[in-house]
């Protein structure tokens, strides 16, 4: 067999298609009950009959509701990843411009998606644990996106970590970790997109919209401040 035959694509086979399909609708009829009744309000019976399913069938497709949740947290690390990087990309080469823009992404796909945002950075489901292996990689492609513009900033020299009064600290498995090496990057990092989350979180689930009169504004210079806190020496003001 030739080389070019090796390389066909073998189109998926009606069942397949057909179990995509099905587990397609089952998430959305998910995202739809999380809408509405929180994260605490996911029932598979409910979306069963919702889709006109036994609710032993539904576990055909997926064995209990901590594996559809995992696939739910799955989708939405990978959603959050893909706005954000798809924004870094439009806002140019510059580190500083690539951080902003991520971190308004990042926003804005919350705002858009908060049973998603709750799912991976709300209140933790009741009953509910996620393994490290199921949700891990997922959220160590996230952090790469996060974390890929202050490196390019410090490698370029447009942000220096030692301005910063983080101290020096071994990066975990979800940064590539190795304990064998020290640095104020991991720290600075956590630091800030945990601020970032924490002012996402109140817009999304608290009432800062009713504290402030212009929200964007204030986040805008929130991201700013954050950049002055990480070490960025260039021009935060735009």
């Amino acid at each position: 067999m030739s080389t070019a035959d090796e390389n066909v694509s073998v189109p998926p086979t009606r069942r397949a298609e057909r179990r995509a399909a099905t587990i397609a609708e089952i998430k959305t009829q998910a995202r739809e009950q999380l809408a509405v009744e929180g994260t605490g309000g996911l029932s598979l019976r409910g979306i069963a009959r919702s889709m006109r399913m036994s609710p032993a069938a539904l576990f055909r497709y997926f064995d209990s509701q901590s594996a559809l949740i995992t696939a739910l947290c799955v989708d939405s690390y990978d959603a959050l990843t893909a706005t954000m990087v798809q924004a870094q990309e439009a806002a140019g080469a510059d580190p500083g411009a690539q951080w902003r823009a991520g971190c308004a992404g990042a926003r804005r796909w919350a705002l858009g998606n908060g049973a998603e945002f709750a799912l991976i950075n709300g209140t933790p489901i009741p009953g509910y644990q996620a393994r490290p292996e199921e949700t891990g990689p997922a959220a160590g492609r996230l952090m790469v996106v996060v974390a890929t513009p202050y490196l390019n900033a410090v490698a370029s020299g447009d942000a220096d970590p030692d301005a910063t009064l983080v101290p020096a600290l071994a990066a975990g498995p979800l940064l590539g970790g190795d304990t064998d090496s020290a640095s104020p990057v991991p720290g600075i990092l956590i630091n800030a997109w945990a601020s970032i989350l924490g002012f996402i979180a109140g817009e999304t689930f608290g009432s800062l919209g009713q504290l402030i009169s212009d929200p964007d504004e204030l986040y805008r210079s929130h991201v700013r401040t954050v950049m002055r806190g990480m070490g960025f020496r260039v021009d935060t003001s735009s």
